[in-house]
């Protein structure tokens, strides 16, 4: 159509689309004037006209254009529409049909979703059958990211994921979860994961100011046994400090009473009983020093 309308002839396309012709064939009444392979723009653009005019970019490529880095990946881009368009998903784009489309947001010339909507698109499993979804890591690496990064809320994301009525949200609900109870990183979701797993220790305080030092925020505090933990991963934490500047705040913790443990992201995945065993007996330890033992 859009050849047409710039004066083609229909003999010219034909022409043009010919086998070994100057133009390749995408989809049904779509082609590239041009041979060889699409750049990743060409690919987004291709999938917005082949859904029509009222689709919307969402999935991985959207969570990109909000600026997220941790994003699954995605074998082909998804785009929204609405339930009475028709189109069917093809080997380059999966059609998503949804009754409430959102306003998008033109980011570098694209409708996109809003962000909470492209992180749910992300972390949904792709309708190809030669796809994997992402991984509870994956799904919990995006989610945390966005709240972490202040685009979105705890709450805005659980409300859009409370509208799904689609099988796949598992993972979702369980990451959502775990930011509305203060986790920022995947890393700091897997250590919850062991401490609701234990007998003894209660949930913690997840980034919240420190009582005696409200200028610092932990990762998690346990305040009756005077207990922090660190999870100390430069890829998952967005605080830019120097490794001086993490003793000099660990000391400061220290100095009024409380006790550091810092923890790796690969001790969670890797030995996380022992690991475990660790926290428990430190919680011992400060409860019983908060009591007065010795």
């Amino acid at each position: 159509a859009q050849a047409l309308e710039a004066g083609l002839s229909p003999a010219a396309i034909r022409h043009a689309i010919r086998p070994g012709g100057p133009w390749q064939h995408l989809a049904p009444g779509l082609y590239a004037s041009f041979t060889g392979h699409l750049t990743p723009r060409q690919r987004l653009s291709c999938a917005l006209l082949h859904a029509g005019d009222e689709a919307i970019l969402s999935g991985a490529d959207a969570a990109r254009a909000h600026e997220l880095r941790y994003v699954p990946e995605q074998l082909r881009p998804v785009v929204l529409v609405p339930p009475h368009v028709r189109t069917s998903s093809t080997p380059f784009v999966t059609i998503r049909r949804i009754s409430h489309l959102p306003e998008p947001r033109w980011l570098s010339g694209l409708p996109v979703a809003p962000v909470e909507r492209a992180v749910i698109d992300a972390c949904l499993p792709d309708s190809s059958l030669f796809v994997a979804g992402p991984t509870l890591q994956d799904v919990r690496a995006i989610v945390c990211e966005s709240v972490q990064r202040r685009i979105t809320t705890p709450d805005r994301l659980a409300a859009a994921v409370s509208r799904l009525r689609r099988n796949g949200t598992r993972l979702l609900r369980v990451a959502v979860a775990d930011v509305r109870a203060g986790c920022w990183s995947a890393p700091e979701c897997e250590f919850r994961d062991l401490v609701r797993a234990s007998r003894l220790l209660p949930e913690p305080y997840w980034n919240q100011p420190l009582p005696d030092l409200p200028h610092l925020t932990p990762d998690g505090w346990w305040e009756e046994a005077r207990l922090v933990i660190e999870i100390d991963s430069a890829e998952h934490h967005q605080r830019g400090l120097t490794p001086e500047q993490t003793q000099e705040r660990h000391a400061e913790i220290v100095a009024t009473g409380w006790t550091v443990l810092s923890i790796g992201p690969r001790r969670i995945r890797r030995a996380p009983a022992q690991l475990l065993l660790e926290v428990e007996a430190a919680y011992r330890v400060g409860l019983a020093r908060a009591r007065g033992y010795r």
